[in-house]
């Protein structure tokens, strides 16, 4: 039998004092943000030199679903994937309801949405326990509905175009199954938002970006000169831009010539991001350039997760979702999404789907630094207020197009 869920993930680890006297959204915000991480290491290695766009938030928030259905080993694996072992379930669940009461209810002129949907095979006797979590804790929209319909297909992607104001129009393509799906289960996330201080249109110009293969590609690159919150780390350059309001902002991280994406993300983790990364940033004067770039990605999540420990969920034979029904395996996992930055700011979206069949003495100024991104970066965007990484990608070959 099949069913399908869809999210982000995410993982942190503190001495036990401090995890103690965090919050059950401070406790899940640190799980999920160690999870991204993981994560897009993960995938980068898989896919060497592409470009990565991510939602690890979406991710995590879909396997929680899916964990609240989960016994025995099945359920040990993904609750280690997330990141959330030591976190009751119960403790888990209110965590991803106080982040994602806070997501959607950020007082700027960002528009950030969040959505999770749960449809079941319409004459298929789902327990009573597992939908109420996924109603009471997820919020998620609950429906039965038809796999056996050729418009089914149809109706789940009308539910992922709206919810991502029509970047993501299909998801639900080759992971229905009219005889074996019993359930799908959806995340959405949705960001447009103006930076702090626009670029000028005036000041973007062709510039030449450096490729992985050795050649070079003429891109449009913004630029800006100001005080910025800037860090220079040990084989790397970083800076944080700012979205209006100025709770989520996107840090780009700018590798080192003799470095790269993916040695920054093998010195990176959620932990070293939060104890030691993003407290070292501090005010400076200086110039950005930013490439311009668009990018839609689609990722099949099943061998990801299998490789980060999540084997038994996929297994037909051993997969155990009896907290749902009897008989059950994740079939497909899948997450599209979409990013566009520009001199006004940024619009990103990602659904997720599982099958189963994401002062003091006055010293004279520092010299100005100057950050050209004109070769391959990492770059993630981060709600502060939650603590929460959205989104999360690398890009080798900026497009415009």
């Amino acid at each position: 039998m099949k069913i399908l869920f869809g999210a982000f993930i995410g993982l942190l680890t503190f001495g036990q004092a401090a995890w103690a006297a965090q919050t059950d959204e401070q406790k899940l915000a640190a799980a999920d943000n160690a999870f991204a991480f993981k994560l897009l290491q993960q995938i980068t290695h898989s896919q060497p030199a592409a470009n990565i766009f991510i939602s690890p938030y979406g991710a995590a928030t879909v396997l929680q679903m899916a964990a609240n259905g989960a016994g025995g080993v099945t359920k040990a694996e993904m609750r280690q994937v997330l990141g959330i072992s030591a976190l009751p379930a119960d403790s888990a669940n209110a965590g991803a309801k106080a982040i994602a009461s806070s997501l959607n209810n950020l007082d700027t002129n960002i528009i950030l949405t969040t959505a999770n949907a749960l449809w079941y095979k319409s004459d298929f006797t789902v327990k009573p326990d597992f939908l109420d979590a996924n109603r009471r804790f997820f919020d998620a929209t609950i429906a039965p509905i038809n796999f056996a319909d050729p418009h089914a297909a149809d109706m789940i992607n009308a539910w992922a175009k709206e919810k991502t104001r029509g970047r993501i129009s299909q998801i639900a393509e080759g992971m229905i199954d009219p005889v074996y799906s019993r359930l799908f289960l959806a995340n959405a996330v949705y960001f447009k938002g103006k930076w702090s201080d626009p670029f000028k249109p005036e000041d973007t110009h062709n510039r030449p970006f450096h490729l992985r293969s050795g050649g070079q590609k003429d891109t449009p690159m913004m630029s800006q000169s100001k005080t910025f919150t800037y860090r220079h780390g040990t084989g790397y350059q970083a800076v944080r831009l700012p979205y209006e309001g100025e709770n989520l902002a996107m840090y780009v991280f700018l590798p080192d010539t003799n470095s790269s994406p993916e040695k920054l993300l093998e010195l990176m983790s959620g932990d070293r991001w939060q104890r030691v990364t993003k407290p070292g940033f501090i005010q400076k004067e200086g110039q950005v350039v930013l490439p311009k770039f668009k990018q839609e990605y689609s990722v099949e999540l099943k061998p990801v997760l299998t490789g980060m420990g999540m084997k038994t969920a996929f297994d037909m034979k051993k997969a155990d979702f009896t907290g749902i029904a009897p008989q059950l395996y994740i079939s497909a996992a899948l997450q599209k999404t979409f990013v566009e930055v520009k001199e006004e700011g940024t619009e990103a979206a990602a659904v997720t789907g599982f099958a189963v069949a994401a002062s003091g003495i006055e010293m004279p100024p520092p010299d100005p630094f100057r950050m050209i991104v004109d070769r391959p970066f990492l770059f993630l965007i981060e709600d502060s207020q939650s603590g929460v990484i959205l989104f999360m990608g690398v890009i080798f070959d900026p497009a415009t197009d």
